[in-house]
């Protein structure tokens, strides 16, 4: 408590240092080569006096001298769409770096005018047609809720529910088990603290530091083709670099934990960055004042990025996340405390997430890059629960070892045709290794039975191709497809994808999209245990992928460059959903069974049907809101 203390008193007594204006400074590419677009104009609104600068060859822009504020930053570039930051924080600690992905346009010149459209309009990925939107840690730091945490965020999305006990993504009805995570454009394991400890899919507050990300993508249904194993949603989380310029650090002290996080040149005059971010749980600080049977809580983790942007032969990044957890209690000393089971229960719970990652970005000429990441992820859960028998003693009742991992190789090959047509393709293999060791006793004091029980490997693989073609200056196709291998069961799936938007007049646009989505069950379902008369099987190694058709409709209204409307009306029908025969066991309304033992059969079915409904005021003039249902 003295550290603790000591820690606020510094932080109230650290001295602002007088300075005469902070640097905004940034990159100008398009949204579907990557390019750098030189010659783009960058104008701050509202200043005075005026500001405006272009960008130099490699597509950057700096803006020095700026006085600590709020503004509007406009970015227009001939024959592509305005494109506008809105509300920018100017701090006096932090240079602000911001990045344009700037979208060509398809109208001819004729008039010149200014039209600016906010960048929270569409998501980053040119690809998606409907039910995505852009993710900034900016909202995450403002929204009521947030914690500063971008998952949390999530939850205040129409047709999303978010508890805030568990922080498990709930979307359009489907379990939080269903959702795709990705990181750099790979897929890890979800970066939560106590992930799938009382939820499968859902854990505690994320490892996903704002000081780390960059503006993501979040997705609520009928994703681009690029995404596969995934049926309810998808969050795709980009880092940011660190200021290649000047060494900039930060604290934080919150209710979630303590930050420290650092960022910097690695050589001075050079492109190359790293940042840094670690984070300690305050319920670790405080342990001391927590009862010992109320159990002890503690997390801590560490991300970086390490960009190596080289002259010839691309930019490299090196980046990483990883989590510790843990969780102790031991009983209640008195017996006349024992109200309920937990009172009687002494438990430890170890936990590790994680992911690091090997990134290259190269561009062939004007139209193309490629994007390949190597990476390595896992997610290992130990628990150990005991109960005091009659005698009071501790008797075994409950232990879960689930350990599983894959090494990844993924690429992907951008190619711009023209003005109307870009392509896009990728293949995705991973090496899936797993250790599973689940018991269980029926009582106190009875042996521990072994519901799964195997280390193993399983290869599985990915591929797509999608292509966005531009119809006249006002209808845009995405079409594509995804394919999805699994070397456990040997089920191959084809999964299309498609969706078409219509502006019909410069303020309404319409859309509509399909997918058909699939997405593999957690692995010990796959090693279920049963005895029979030959012997110990496992009935459940041939299970097919959970899938699901979406069809979603959009209809977007921009009441003002201010305010903005969206309805989607959405239908899903999941099938061959893996349910017990004669039962009303469906692993679509699972929540948490570490013990399972029972055939599972690809019969089951299930619908989601709604209508998502947003109302939005982007910040503005000091306030904002957004209403949803």
């Amino acid at each position: 408590m003295k550290f603790l203390w000591g820690f606020f008193l510094l932080l109230l007594a650290f001295p602002s240092m007088a300075q005469k204006g902070q640097t905004i400074k940034g990159t100008i590419s398009d949204a579907l080569t990557q390019q750098p677009l030189p010659g783009a104009t960058i104008q701050l609104l509202h200043s005075t006096p005026p500001r405006a600068v272009t960008s130099d060859a490699e597509g950057h822009f700096r803006l020095e001298g700026i006085m600590p504020g709020r503004y509007d930053l406009l970015v227009r570039f001939v024959g592509y769409d305005n494109y506008l930051f809105r509300e920018i924080v100017v701090g006096s600690a932090k240079e602000v770096v911001l990045n344009a992905l700037m979208k060509e346009s398809t109208e001819q010149l004729g008039e010149v005018s200014v039209v600016a459209q906010s960048s929270k309009e569409r998501p980053i990925n040119p690809m998606a047609t409907l039910s995505a939107r852009q993710l900034s840690t900016e909202e995450a730091n403002r929204y009521a809720g947030g914690y500063d945490d971008p998952a949390r965020l999530a939850g205040s999305f129409a047709g999303v529910a978010s508890e805030l006990g568990n922080n498990g993504i709930v979307i359009r009805g489907n379990s939080p088990r269903y959702m795709l995570w990705r990181m750099e454009g790979t897929e890890i394991s979800n970066p939560t603290h106590f992930a799938n400890v009382t939820t499968f899919g859902a854990g505690g507050i994320t490892a996903l530091s704002s000081q780390m990300l960059a503006n993501s993508d979040f997705y609520t249904g009928a994703f681009p083709a690029e995404f596969g194993n995934a049926l309810s949603g998808v969050f795709d989380i980009r880092l940011r670099n660190g200021n290649n310029e000047k060494h900039e650090y930060t604290a934080q002290a919150g209710v979630v934990g303590l930050d420290f996080s650092a960022e910097g040149p690695l050589q001075k005059g050079k492109e190359g960055s790293y940042l840094f971010n670690y984070r300690y749980s305050t319920f670790a600080l405080l342990g001391s004042l927590i009862p010992e049977d109320a159990g002890k809580i503690g997390y801590q983790d560490l991300s970086f990025k390490i960009n190596l942007p080289t002259k010839k032969a691309g930019n490299f990044s090196l980046w990483a996340i990883g989590a510790v957890d843990s969780q102790h209690k031991t009983p209640a000393s008195d017996p006349d405390k024992w109200l309920q089971e937990t009172d009687i229960q002494a438990y430890d719970l170890s936990l590790r997430t994680g992911a690091i990652g090997l990134t290259h970005k190269y561009l062939f000429g004007s139209h193309t890059y490629l994007h390949t990441t190597l990476s390595a992820s896992g997610n290992a859960i130990h628990t150990d629960y005991r109960e005091l028998d009659e005698t009071q003693q501790l008797q075994p009742k409950e232990r879960v070892t689930n350990d599983t991992w894959k090494f990844s190789f993924a690429t992907t090959l951008n190619h711009k045709f023209g003005t109307r047509h870009t392509f896009r393709s990728g293949i995705i293999l991973n090496q899936n290794g797993f250790n599973v060791d689940n018991k269980k006793a029926l009582s106190p004091g009875d042996p521990l039975l072994t519901y799964e029980k195997e280390r193993d490997h399983a290869f599985s693989m990915q591929a797509f191709g999608e292509s966005s073609i531009k119809i006249g200056q006002k209808t845009e196709l995405n079409i594509g497809l995804n394919s999805h291998y699994f070397g456990l069961s040997g089920e191959i799936t084809l999964e299309p994808r498609a969706g078409m938007t219509w502006q019909l007049t410069p303020r309404q646009t319409v859309g509509v999209a399909y997918g058909l989505h699939s997405r593999l069950e957690m692995i010990g379902f796959y090693l279920a245990r049963e005895e029979t008369p030959a012997g110990i099987a496992e009935p459940n190694r041939g299970l097919q992928m959970t899938k699901a058709h979406h069809l979603g409709l959009s209809y977007d209204l921009r009441i003002s460059e201010k305010i903005h409307f969206k309805m989607e009306p959405y239908y899903q029908y999941l099938f061959d959903v893996p349910v017990v025969e004669g039962s009303s066991y469906s692993l679509l309304n699972l929540e948490q069974d570490w013990f399972f033992n029972k055939p599972l059969t690809n019969k089951g079915t299930g619908t989601n049907i709604g209508i998502d409904l947003t109302l939005e005021r982007f910040l503005n003039d000091g306030y904002y809101y957004m209403v949803t249902a």
